[in-house]
């Protein structure tokens, strides 16, 4: 990669997160930390407003935008082929949205891309296995970002019996075959998993919780893991 798409790419980075730390970006580029401070030096003196926070990172200064990013035809058929992937998920929201963000990458390519992509799309296949159906990926991942409630009435494994309950939904991970959210339990009063396929009900409270800053999803898949084995 040369610089200047390196410089355009790192733009794009600082833009996609509130602070991006200077050893991030030289991990993705391949570089030293110390060739990423006169990129960032670079951009400024081109009239680029970053702003630093010392010792955690990078950031664009509130309001400056940039114009919007054209797609390669590399990253475009990465996405393409994602998208056969992800009927494997069986997750219909997750599904629905890529597909809605899709359609927005696609608008922006040249024609003759867009035929070339299409074609593509034809000869991609995906044999998807069995896996049970869950309907409220984005529910809970909305409850996550905005620290709300949810109520479910949800089916433990090899049990008849539906329980309400009402969780603070800390993170989900997909295990291969389903969709699991990791959530604090009202009844139960501790930390519980809940498969999303064995949800029957989902309701959005108006109620709001206090979200564990300090959680780690890699930390306690870890711990998890340990259990198992």
């Amino acid at each position: 990669m040369n610089r200047l798409d390196r410089l355009t790419s790192i733009l794009i980075q600082l833009q996609s997160k509130r602070l991006t730390t200077a050893r991030e970006i030289a991990e993705r580029f391949e570089v030293t930390n110390r060739t990423i401070y006169r990129d960032i030096q670079t951009l400024r003196f081109a009239g680029v407003p970053i702003g630093e926070e010392e010792g955690k990172g990078y950031f664009l200064v509130e309001g400056y935008r940039l114009p919007p990013v054209m797609f390669t035809m590399e990253e475009a058929r990465a996405l393409v082929t994602t998208s056969k992937i992800l009927n494997y998920h069986t997750e219909d929201s997750l599904k629905k949205n890529y597909e809605s963000a899709l359609l927005k990458i696609k608008a922006v390519l040249s024609l003759n891309n867009k035929d070339k992509l299409e074609f593509l799309n034809s000869r991609i296949g995906f044999q998807k296995p069995w896996a049970p159906a869950s309907l409220f990926l984005d529910a809970i991942q909305h409850s996550i970002t905005e620290s709300i409630k949810l109520k479910i009435k949800y089916q433990s494994r090899g049990e008849e019996q539906i329980t309400e309950r009402t969780i603070h939904p800390y993170a989900v991970y997909f295990s291969g075959a389903v969709w699991t959210t990791i959530a604090f339990c009202e009844l139960r009063q501790e930390i519980r998993e809940f498969r999303l396929d064995r949800i029957k009900e989902l309701k959005i409270q108006q109620m709001q919780f206090n979200s564990d800053k300090t959680f780690s999803i890699e930390h306690y898949l870890e711990e998890r893991s340990k259990r198992l084995f």
